[in-house]
């Protein structure tokens, strides 16, 4: 059994494009173009290329603020979910890369390895393995927003790159296609910004477009669309690449991993 994603390019194209719809959705700029970006980057390198990021202008904090970090590190997760080691460093290097505080830095960690697992697995399942991922390196206060605000509590602000992702995780958990993650953000969230564009990307990784109404895609973003068919070819390169590597390395394995909540 290898490293199986159940519609690998639906899951890639609904997660960018998402993070576009959220950004109409809030009405001003998120950081979802700088996605686009690094995702493009990261397809045309097969990863983390410094000099490639630097000459696109993403050495440099977005116009969105430092909570949009963890966006841009969503790229790495998307391309590489079954080298968990890579998509990491892949995206602490790449919000260093714009200056990332220590902290800022293990937040775009942390949402690399979400979206990279929402490709796969339920919610739930997701934040118990992102728990268990970054327990002994994470600080508390990131730990304890890697989980829904409970319901009392309204979802407020997200200047701050732990708080948007927060929110995101929250709307997900709460709603489930994209437009119903963005609505749930319109109904029940004040002064967001980022997190639109976070909760449309993790809705969109998770539901793909496999046997949903997929009519909110229509005429949203064409180099989207084009940027995720490439990240999927590449995506599938590099996971049959490490299935054959992992195979070489262990006679008579047949698998890279496998998780109980396997979607297949």
């Amino acid at each position: 059994m290898s490293f199986v994603v159940e519609d690998l390019d639906g899951r890639l194209r609904a997660a960018l494009a998402g993070a576009v719809a959220g950004e109409r959705r809030a009405g001003i700029p998120t950081g979802a173009g700088q996605l686009l970006d690094a995702a493009e980057s990261a397809a045309a390198h097969d990863g983390f290329d410094a000099a490639d990021l630097t000459q696109r202008g993403l050495d440099a904090l977005p116009p969105a603020g430092i909570a949009a970090l963890p966006l841009r590190a969503l790229a790495y997760g998307l391309l590489t979910p079954a080298d968990r080691p890579n998509l990491r460093r892949s995206a602490h290097r790449s919000a260093c890369l714009a200056g990332a505080d220590a902290g800022t830095a293990m937040t775009a960690v942390a949402a690399a390895v979400l979206v990279a697992d929402l490709l796969r697995f339920d919610l739930d399942w997701c934040l118990a393995r992102l728990h268990q991922t970054l327990l002994e390196e994470a600080p508390q206060a990131l730990l304890d927003r890697l989980r829904p605000l409970p319901d009392h509590l309204g979802m407020r602000g997200d200047q701050d790159p732990g708080a948007a992702l927060q929110i995101a995780i929250t709307a997900l958990s709460r709603a489930g296609t994209v437009p119903e993650v963005l609505d749930e953000l319109d109904a029940y969230g004040e002064n967001l910004t980022v997190a639109y564009s976070l909760a449309g990307a993790l809705a969109g990784a998770s539901g793909g477009t496999a046997g949903g109404d997929t009519t909110w895609l229509d005429g949203l973003s064409p180099r989207a669309d084009a940027v995720a068919a490439h990240l999927a070819e590449r995506a599938r390169a590099l996971i049959d690449r490490r299935t054959t590597v992992s195979l070489s390395q262990s006679p008579g394995s047949t698998a890279i991993e496998s998780p109980r909540h396997d979607r297949n």
